[in-house]
């Protein structure tokens, strides 16, 4: 009667860890930031073992495999953060220094089509040389 009970339990267990794996269900980002201390995660392996030695191995699996969801869930957020904060504080520009350089200046003008028809080009460095 007893191992039957375990069973029971092992399934629920392991039923619900899979749900939670699956669904990527996890707790408020404060909670996952606390889970990537390293006391946690120290806590969190002892767990594991101890899931490994008194359950089935795949519970400890599946633990295991939801923790490392929740490690990487809290340090996406950090780093989610830390992106906008470093796009409000280099926003992007519309123009850049160089159209705007090309756009002010004569020396750069590109003529248009219709635009003198009858300019020629003659080189110039055989006059600079005498």
């Amino acid at each position: 009667m007893k191992i039957e009970s375990i069973t029971v339990f092992e399934n629920i267990v392991g039923l619900i860890l899979a749900v939670f794996i699956i669904f990527q269900i996890t707790p408020s980002t404060h909670v996952c930031k606390e889970f990537n201390k390293p006391v946690y995660i120290l806590l969190a392996l002892v767990f594991i073992v101890v899931l490994f030695l008194t359950l089935h191995p795949i519970i400890g699996i599946l633990f295991l495999i939801y923790f490392y969801q929740l490690l990487i869930h809290g340090k996406q957020d950090s780093v989610y953060k830390k992106n906008q904060t470093m796009k409000s504080l280099n926003p992007e520009k519309e123009i850049e220094l160089e159209e705007v350089v090309i756009h002010n200046s004569n020396f750069a003008r590109i003529k248009n089509k219709d635009e003198d028809q009858d300019t020629k080009v003659v080189p110039v460095l055989e006059k600079l040389m005498v």
